[in-house]
């Protein structure tokens, strides 16, 4: 779970078929990736060819590979293979990452208060349930608070929460 802005949230797979691909996808691309720089850095310092070390980096990773079973019989070089796993790799983190929804665990509504006193009005953010628990719209005042603007303790009434109707229309439809 992650809170973000205050609201407790969880993600929820939605299409298993497409997540396990997208980590399928994921997991090849980052061999891929990961095998290809670590065969790299092996030739650079010279303990794959057994020779001394290389000039540069990019001459590794572009250096004909015919004489080695990593080329496949088609010419591959490293830098096909680094190509290739970096194009898996975002190809599966985008499928992992569309296959899931971030679900609120607690719906929350803006509550417009007002003080009994001063008439001050200001927003507060609430838990439905917390609101339908404590019988709104039956009962339309919380526990006690101070009020920012005259200083006193009051109950302050509930004005107008927002997402009321869509609540209704979710429930009609």
């Amino acid at each position: 779970m992650v809170n973000l802005s205050g609201t407790f949230r969880k993600m929820v797979v939605e299409k298993t078929g497409r997540y396990r691909t997208g980590l399928f996808i994921l997991v090849l691309g980052l061999l891929s990736l990961s095998g290809s720089l670590i065969l790299a850095y092996l030739d650079f310092t010279g303990t794959w060819t057994g020779g001394t070390w290389k000039s540069d980096i990019i001459s590794v990773l572009t250096e004909p590979r015919d004489d080695q079973p990593i080329s496949l019989g088609v010419g591959l070089r490293l830098v096909h293979y680094l190509i290739a796993g970096l194009a898996l790799t975002f190809l599966g983190g985008g499928l992992t990452i569309s296959a899931m929804r971030i679900m609120p665990l607690i719906e929350e509504v803006t509550i417009t208060l007002m003080c009994t006193s001063c008439k001050n009005r200001w927003n507060e953010s609430i838990a439905r349930t917390s609101l339908e628990s404590m019988g709104y719209p039956r009962v339309k005042s919380l526990s006690r608070r101070r009020c920012s603007k005259c200083g006193r303790f009051i109950r302050p009434r509930i004005v107008a929460v927002e997402g009321e109707l869509t609540r209704e229309a979710q429930k009609a439809s």
